[in-house]
């Protein structure tokens, strides 16, 4: 695959950009709003240039990059030989259906549609195309073009062929794919996220810890190993040499009681928004979203570097 049509460059849409351009590919632009294709050269540039400023790609390849991105005023033009489209457009099951049947018009029977949903479910979208068999969740974690990690999905008519090509094509430009065997709302690792970010957000509606503490906690302790350890080897190796079982068997007891007493709710606790909100604003200390930004990718740079061994 050599050319990939972008439909969406809002943030998720501009990260995809940046990274397939990137890896050689062409990259066709088109959103419903023209000035979005418009600004996307110069949005493109700004993430290249701070992946070279980060040592993750040389200052000599970013204009040929750029090159690469072809802007469209149309989706029948986007779509002109294309080998995947991205999809990329709101979060919003009515928009994403109409924007399929559209693309299943106006694409050959083998081009992957390929959507960047972060829950919709893959079967509900490709219901009622001619070749539904094509179409599947490739939900990539955000920046796109610094995260590693793509969600492959398949739907209900989606054929196995599909998902393993595209798993091919991700991973031969380096992501890293997982394949859910079924479809679940959040899809894998937004579901991790959220059951964190619930004890997160109890930990400090119910008084127990501050937020910037909560955070400090995380950040210092199990996420260092998070970065190249999942919870279960990680817990493996907690074991020592009995392993997985024994470290269930003599820690088990413990993160029950744990798991006892962590909440259960399935809406925010009342209070908790404004709570979280006003904790956060002292944590950022005044810094603006972009600069909390441009922070993260440095991190998160160094984090790559630091794990790509």
């Amino acid at each position: 695959m050599r050319t990939v049509t972008l439909v969406g460059v809002g943030t998720v849409g501009l990260g995809w950009a940046a990274f397939f351009a990137a890896k050689g590919l062409t990259v066709r632009l088109y959103d419903a709003r023209a000035t979005a294709v418009r600004d996307a050269p110069a949005a493109v540039r700004q993430r290249l240039e701070a992946l070279c400023g980060s040592g993750l790609m040389a200052a000599a390849a970013v204009e040929p990059a750029l090159a690469r991105l072809v802007p469209a005023a149309t989706l029948e033009e986007a779509c002109a030989g294309a080998d995947l489209v991205q999809e990329s457009a709101a979060e919003d099951t009515a928009v994403k259906r109409a924007l399929f049947e559209s693309l299943d018009r106006l694409l050959g029977p083998d081009v992957i549609i390929a959507s960047s949903s972060s829950g919709l479910l893959i079967s509900e979208l490709q219901a009622g195309l001619r070749h539904p068999e094509r179409a599947l969740i490739a939900h990539p974690f955000h920046p796109a073009h610094l995260m590693p990690l793509v969600e492959l999905v398949g739907g209900r008519a989606t054929a196995s062929a599909v998902v393993e090509r595209a798993r091919a094509f991700y991973e031969g430009l380096g992501k890293t794919a997982v394949v859910l065997r079924r479809e679940i709302p959040g899809h894998l690792a937004n579901r991790l996220a959220a059951a964190v970010w619930r004890e997160a957000i109890d930990l400090v509606a119910s008084g127990a810890a501050s937020v910037e503490d909560v955070d400090r906690a995380l950040c210092a302790g199990p996420g260092l190993r998070w970065a190249f350890m999942g919870p279960h080897l990680t817990y493996h190796l907690g074991g020592g040499k009995g392993g997985y079982a024994h470290f269930i068997e003599h820690v088990g007891p413990t993160f029950e009681a744990c798991w006892r007493d962590m909440a259960t709710w399935t809406a925010l606790p009342a209070g908790a928004a404004a709570a979280l909100s006003q904790g956060v604003e002292a944590e950022v200390a005044g810094r603006s979203p972009e600069e909390l930004a441009a922070w993260r990718d440095r991190r998160l740079a160094a984090v790559l570097r630091a794990v790509q061994d």
